[in-house]
């Protein structure tokens, strides 16, 4: 007979005001909290523009790459698994993500379709 194995959560209180929420998070999960806590400005220190540390940010013809790029970091996929979602290359993932490459609305609605977000962001 076999028996489920029990996974050790750590509970972890988030309040605001008098609201309490508890989370019962994974060691790894806790321990990736700790060190964004940890690693978090205090409201001491100096906080800088994104947009001086990341300039593109500014130009919205390089949004689309931006965003495109996002897509990956935030799914974890590489450029060929996202090709194959999207129906195009490999070579025109990365043109893509290096701005060479413009994403039609054809595309656009393809990546909305594939990842939920909005087709206008690519356009």
């Amino acid at each position: 007979m076999s028996e489920a194995a029990k996974m050790h959560r750590i509970e972890i209180a988030i309040r605001s005001g008098a609201k309490k929420k508890l989370f019962l998070v994974t060691q790894e999960k806790a321990d990736a909290i700790e060190t964004l806590l940890r690693d978090a400005p205090s409201p001491d220190d100096e906080l800088v523009d994104m947009t001086d540390i990341f300039p593109d940010l500014k130009d919205p013809e390089k949004l689309p790459a931006i965003t495109f790029r996002g897509i990956r970091a935030k799914t974890g996929l590489t450029q060929a698994e996202v090709a194959e979602r999207l129906g195009i290359t490999q070579a025109e993932v990365s043109k893509i993500e290096g701005g060479k490459r413009a994403i039609g609305k054809a595309l656009a609605k393809k990546i909305e379709k594939e990842f939920k977000i909005d087709y206008r962001r690519f356009l």
